[in-house]
């Protein structure tokens, strides 16, 4: 099985196991959060939720706030049934290496 390793916490997340993500697609208020704490990151987590590049150059030249906009453009075209997982793995890839801001804002609440 497949272990995502969340740095600070240093708790092994099964990303096989869907159960743990939230349902659905995030709303534009969580978008919206999210585009804040993304940054100067935006374009490298555009590029891994595969956004094809000259979609990307666009944005960057053309719009207010970009973080904002590529999630939109993310959310508003994706097929994945469960996008809160593939958001999550791209948030968790080497290049972008939001761990924790992925299992904050992808993950179910535990209580």
């Amino acid at each position: 099985m497949y272990y995502s390793f969340i740095s600070d916490s240093l708790q092994a997340l099964p990303l096989s196991d869907t159960d743990a993500f939230k349902k659905g697609k995030p709303s534009d208020r969580e978008l919206d959060d999210l585009a804040l704490r993304i940054g100067a990151v935006w374009e490298r987590l555009g590029i891994r939720l595969d956004i094809p590049h000259d979609v990307l150059e666009g944005i960057a030249a053309n719009a207010r706030d970009k973080p904002f906009q590529m999630l939109l453009r993310w959310r508003n075209t994706t097929t994945s049934a469960t996008p809160y997982h593939e958001l999550f793995e791209a948030l968790c890839h080497t290049r972008v290496g939001l761990n924790n801001l992925a299992k904050e804002f992808c993950c179910k609440e535990t209580t």
